[in-house]
C-alpha cells in the first residue's frame, strides 16, 4: 500500500515539475523573443497615466505657433527675431532658455540678425542649443548636426535632442547620452540642469575611455519619459505674445522656458503614451517633460533582462505553484488572481521604484498553465482511480488482522492461559490428539464439567474437549468458547471483475471506499487519536489493535502486534489486592466488564476498563481494553490532602495562640502586662501574614506558564534585597557582609521582582537560622558563563537525610532552630520554582552545627 503511495507522489511530482519546467520555459522564451512587444507597451501605456506625477510649476513652453506665423511672417524668421525673443526673456528674468530650433548654418544673407541672435545668447547666458544626429541619404552616413560655430560659443550648453520612436511610432523613451563613434552628447535637459545646478554633472556619464566604435550612432542610459500629463499639461505661450511683452513677467520670471515649434507641419509632432487618439505632442514639450522627470528623478529605468527573466519566471511559476492547494472551482480565480498580482507587481515597480517591468511574458505563461494542469490532473485521477481500484481489491494491514482466521495455536494459547480451564484436549480428523493443561482420569473427559465443539478449520474437521474447573464456569465461559472457534473458521475471499469504463469505475470505487471507510476510519481515526490507551484483541487473545498511547502506556513500544497476547500485556502493570491480571481477564470474559485502578513500570496511575463486544461474523466477540492516565488526578488529590494538612495546622496553630492569649488577657490576673499580650499577639499575626505572602507567592509562579524578563544587573537585585533584610539581621544582631568584583559583568535576563523575592527569601532563611551574633555572608560572581550567587550562615545547618527534599512543598527540617523558627516550608520552593523558570540551578551545602550555603546560579547575558 504505502509502495503504491509512493508511486503516485514520485508520479504527482514529475508531473508538476513538468507543468513548472514548461511554464517557466514558456515565460523566458517570451521573455527572449520581444514577441509580446505590442502587450508590453499597452499595458505600460494603460498604467503611465495612472502614476503619482505631478508637473512642476516653474517651466514654461513658448511655442512658435500658428498664430505666431501669422503675426510674424513665413518660416524661417529672420534671426533677429529669435534674438529679440531671447533679449524679452531675458528682460523679463527668465531663469534658463532652452531653444529647440536647428541654427547649424549662418544666414549668410543676413550677417547682422546673426551677430544680433550671437549676441542675445551671450548676454542672456543660460541658452542651451540642440545637437542633431542626421542621415545624409538611406543607408549613408550618420552626421551630427551642430549649431554654427557662434551660435555653439554663445549658448551655455549643447545637448542632443533624439528621441527613440517604438515599433508602434511612439515616443516613449530618450538616450540621455548620444553621439557619433562615442556617446558626448548629453541630453539637452541633462545639459541644462547640469548647466543650472540641479543635477551633479557624473550622474550619466560620457564614459570617454570606451573603445572608439566607427561612426555609428553610440548611445547610453536608455530612460522611459515620465510623462506628466497630454499635450498642454506645461503652460504655453505664443512667441508673438512673448516679443510683443504681452506675457506678463510674473509667468517668465525664475522660469525654464523651452522654445520650439508647435504649429502643424513646422516641428516635431509625436504620438506619446498620455495621447488620446489622434493627439500629438510637440516635440519641445517632450522635452518640457524629460527635463522635469530628470530634475525630480523620476526617469524610468527598464529592467535588465537577466531580472525581467527572472521576475517574470517567478511570477509566472507562482499560479501553477498554488494550483494543488485550492480545489478545482478556485483554479480560475486564482489565475485571474495571479494576473492582477503580475500587474500589483508591475504599477508598485514603477510608483514607487521607477523601473519597467514588462509582464506579458509572465501573464501569457500563467494563463497557459492552467490548461497544462488541467490536463495532466486528468490523467492523473484516472490513472489513480484504475490504481485504487486494484488496491482495495486487497486487504490494508490492519483489515487483514481485522478478517483473516485465527491460526488454531493462538486460540489454544488462550485456552492456557487466560480462561479458567482444568484440561483441554484437540483431535483432528485421522490425527493424534494435542493436550494441555492437568493430566486427568479418562473419566473426567466424560464427566458433568466436560464440553465437546466440533468445528472446521482449513476444510478439516477438528473436535474440542474442554474440562472446567467448576460448572458455573462451564456455563460462564461457554460462549468464549464458541467466539473463538469462529474467529479460527476460515473465509474465502472473492475478487470481482475489473471494469476500465468510466462510470463503472466510480461506482466500483464508491462502493470499496465505503467498506474501506467502515473497517478503517473507526480505528485510525477514532481510535488513534484518543488520549486513552485502546487496545483491541479477539477472541483467541490476539492484538487487532493498538494505538500509540496504549503503546506508550504498557512500554511496548515497537512490539508487533502479531506476536502480542493477552498475557503479554499484564506483565506490563502492577495491581494492588488480591486480584491479579489473569483473575481480572477471566471476570471481563464473564461479567462483560471490569474496571480497576493499577501503575504501569513508569510509575504512572492508570485507570483499567474492559469491556466485551461483539464484531459480527468476523472477528466477532472482541475485549476493548483501555487505558486511561490518573497520574495527575491523584497528584492533585496528594496535592489536596497537603494543602488540607497545611491550613488545618501552620494556617490555624497562630491563630488558636491568638484566642488562647486573648482568652488568658480576659479572664487572667491583672498583673498580665498589656505590651507582653500585644507582642505576643503581632508575633503570631506576623507569623501568619508570612505564611499567607509565600503561599500566595507561590501559586503565583507556579501559576504562569511564562513570566516577562528582560535584561538586568544582578548587582542591583542584590543589593535591593540586602537592605530589605537589613533591619531584620540587625534586630538579632547579625552582620550581613556582600563582596563582589565591581569589573565584572554580571547581567542576567530575569525578571527583577521575582529574582529579588528569590535572594530576599534565602536571605531571610540564613539570618533566621544563624546564631545571634554571627555573620551571614553573600559572594556575588562569575564563573563559567554563569552569574553565582552564594548565601552563606554560621547556623543550625540542615541534616543530610533532608537535603534531598528541602525544595518540596511544606517541607522543613524539623531541627532547623526550634519552635521560634518554624515556617511553611514554602520559601524554598518558592525558591526552586523561580530559579527553573529562569534557566538556572540552585544548591545547597550544608552540615548540622556548622551551618549552610545555598549557591544560585543563573546563565549570564553578553552585553554588546
Amino acid at each position: 500500500m504505502s509502495r503504491g503511495f509512493d508511486s503516485h507522489q514520485r508520479r504527482y511530482l514529475v508531473e508538476h515539475m513538468s507543468v513548472l519546467l514548461v511554464v517557466a520555459s514558456l515565460c523566458t522564451l517570451l521573455s527572449i523573443s520581444g514577441g509580446l512587444s505590442f502587450l508590453n507597451r499597452y499595458v505600460y501605456d494603460t498604467l503611465l497615466p495612472r502614476l503619482p506625477m505631478e508637473p512642476s510649476g516653474d517651466i514654461l513652453v513658448v511655442g512658435i505657433d500658428e498664430y505666431s506665423l501669422r503675426e510674424v511672417g513665413r518660416w524661417p524668421w529672420d534671426r533677429s527675431i529669435h534674438a529679440r525673443l531671447i533679449d524679452q526673456l531675458s528682460k523679463q528674468g527668465a531663469r534658463g532658455v532652452l531653444m529647440d530650433l536647428i541654427l547649424s548654418e549662418p544666414d549668410r544673407s543676413r550677417p547682422a540678425a546673426d551677430q544680433a541672435l550671437v549676441r542675445a545668447l551671450s548676454e542672456n547666458g543660460n541658452v542651451y542649443l540642440p545637437v542633431h544626429v542626421e542621415q545624409l541619404r538611406a543607408g549613408g552616413q550618420l552626421i551630427e548636426v551642430l549649431p554654427a560655430g557662434p551660435f555653439a560659443r554663445a549658448a551655455r550648453g549643447l545637448g542632443h535632442v533624439d528621441l527613440e520612436l517604438d515599433g508602434d511610432g511612439v515616443a516613449r523613451s530618450v538616450y540621455l547620452r548620444s553621439g557619433i563613434g562615442q556617446p558626448w552628447w548629453p541630453h539637452i535637459t541633462q545639459a541644462m540642469l547640469e548647466g543650472e545646478g540641479l543635477i551633479p554633472e557624473d550622474r550619466f556619464p560620457a564614459g570617454e575611455n570606451d573603445d572608439f566604435v566607427g561612426l555609428a550612432n553610440v548611445r547610453k542610459y536608455p530612460r522611459f519619459i515620465p510623462f506628466a500629463g497630454g499635450a498642454g499639461t506645461y503652460p504655453h505661450v505664443s512667441a508673438v505674445d512673448v516679443l510683443e511683452g504681452r506675457v506678463p513677467d510674473q509667468l517668465i520670471k525664475d522660469q525654464f522656458v523651452f522654445i520650439g515649434a508647435t504649429a502643424a507641419g513646422l516641428g516635431d509632432m509625436l504620438p506619446t503614451p498620455m495621447a488620446g487618439q489622434g493627439d500629438l505632442m510637440a516635440g519641445v514639450e517632450i522635452n518640457a517633460n524629460i527635463f522635469d522627470g530628470l530634475r525630480h528623478e523620476r526617469m524610468i529605468s527598464g529592467m535588465s533582462r537577466p531580472w525581467a527573466i527572472a521576475l517574470g519566471v517567478v511570477l509566472a511559476l507562482l499560479a501553477p505553484l498554488l494550483l494543488p492547494f485550492f480545489l478545482p472551482r478556485w483554479s480560475i480565480p486564482l489565475i485571474l488572481g495571479s494576473l492582477l498580482f503580475t500587474l500589483g507587481i508591475c504599477y508598485a515597480l514603477l510608483a514607487v521604484w521607477q523601473i519597467w517591468f514588462p509582464p506579458a511574458a509572465a501573464a501569457i505563461a500563467a494563463v497557459v498553465a492552467y490548461p497544462l494542469w488541467t490536463w495532466r490532473r486528468l490523467e492523473y485521477s484516472m490513472a489513480y482511480m484504475r490504481n485504487a481500484l486494484e488496491r482495495l481489491a486487497e486487504y490494508s494491514d490492519l483489515n487483514r488482522r481485522l478478517t483473516e482466521p485465527a491460526p488454531l495455536s493462538r486460540m489454544l494459547r488462550m485456552l492456557d492461559q487466560v480462561l479458567p480451564v482444568r484440561s483441554w484436549r484437540l483431535q483432528a480428523q485421522a490425527g493424534a490428539p494435542v493436550s494441555g493443561g492437568e493430566q486427568l482420569e479418562a473419566t473426567a473427559w466424560r464427566g458433568q464439567l466436560s464440553r465437546r465443539y466440533p468445528f472446521r478449520h482449513d476444510g478439516k474437521r477438528y473436535e474440542l474437549t474442554v474440562v472446567w474447573r467448576q460448572a458455573v464456569d462451564a456455563d460462564t465461559y461457554d460462549y468464549w468458547i464458541r467466539a473463538m472457534l469462529a474467529r479460527t473458521e476460515t473465509h474465502q475471499a472473492g475478487i470481482g471483475p475489473r471494469y476500465e469504463v468510466l462510470e463503472k469505475h466510480i461506482e466500483r470505487l464508491r462502493r470499496e471506499e465505503h467498506r474501506q471507510q467502515a473497517l478503517t476510519r473507526f480505528f485510525q481515526v477514532g481510535l488513534a487519536q484518543m488520549s486513552e490507551g485502546v487496545l483491541i484483541t479477539d477472541a483467541c487473545g490476539g492484538a487487532v489493535f493498538m494505538n500509540p498511547q496504549a503503546s506508550y502506556l504498557l512500554s511496548i513500544e515497537g512490539v508487533a502486534q502479531d506476536t502480542l497476547g493477552l498475557a503479554d500485556i499484564g506483565r506490563e502493570l502492577e495491581f494492588s489486592g488480591d486480584r491479579g491480571w489473569r483473575t481480572l481477564l477471566q471476570e471481563a470474559l464473564a461479567d462483560g466488564r471490569v474496571q480497576k485502578e493499577c501503575r504501569n513500570r513508569r510509575g504512572m496511575d492508570l485507570y483499567l476498563d474492559m469491556i466485551l463486544v461483539h464484531a459480527g461474523d468476523q472477528p466477532g466477540r472482541m475485549l476493548i481494553i483501555s487505558l486511561k492516565d490518573i497520574s495527575d488526578v491523584k497528584q492533585a488529590m496528594r496535592t489536596r490532602t497537603e494543602m488540607l494538612d497545611f491550613l488545618s495546622h501552620d494556617l490555624r496553630s497562630p491563630m488558636v495562640s491568638v484566642l488562647a492569649l486573648v482568652g488568658k488577657m480576659r479572664h487572667g490576673p491583672d498583673g498580665e502586662r498589656l505590651s507582653d499580650f500585644l507582642d505576643n499577639v503581632e508575633h503570631y499575626a506576623e507569623r501568619n501574614l508570612n505564611i499567607a505572602e509565600q503561599f500566595l507567592q507561590l501559586a503565583r509562579v507556579e501559576g504562569v506558564d511564562s513570566v516577562e524578563m528582560m535584561e538586568l544587573d544582578m548587582l542591583d537585585v542584590v543589593e535591593s534585597a540586602i537592605d530589605q533584610v537589613q533591619i531584620q539581621a540587625q534586630t538579632r544582631d547579625i552582620t550581613l557582609r556582600f563582596a563582589y568584583d565591581e569589573t565584572e559583568e554580571v547581567w542576567v535576563k530575569g525578571n527583577n521582582e521575582l529574582l529579588e523575592r528569590l535572594i530576599v527569601n534565602l536571605l531571610t532563611n540564613a539570618v533566621k537560622y544563624s546564631y545571634e551574633g554571627n555573620s551571614v555572608d553573600v559572594r556575588l560572581f562569575t564563573q563559567g558563563g554563569q552569574v553565582t550567587c552564594e548565601v552563606r550562615d554560621r547556623g543550625v545547618g540542615i541534616p543530610e537525610a533532608f537535603q534531598d527534599k528541602l525544595f518540596d512543598r511544606f517541607s522543613r527540617a524539623s531541627t532547623s532552630g526550634g519552635a521560634r523558627t518554624r515556617g511553611a516550608g514554602l520559601g524554598l520552593r518558592f525558591v526552586k520554582v523561580v530559579t527553573e523558570r529562569h534557566g538556572g540551578d540552585i544548591k545547597v551545602v550544608s552540615a548540622p552545627g556548622e551551618g549552610s550555603r545555598f549557591t544560585l546560579l543563573l546563565p549570564r547575558v553578553q552585553l554588546s
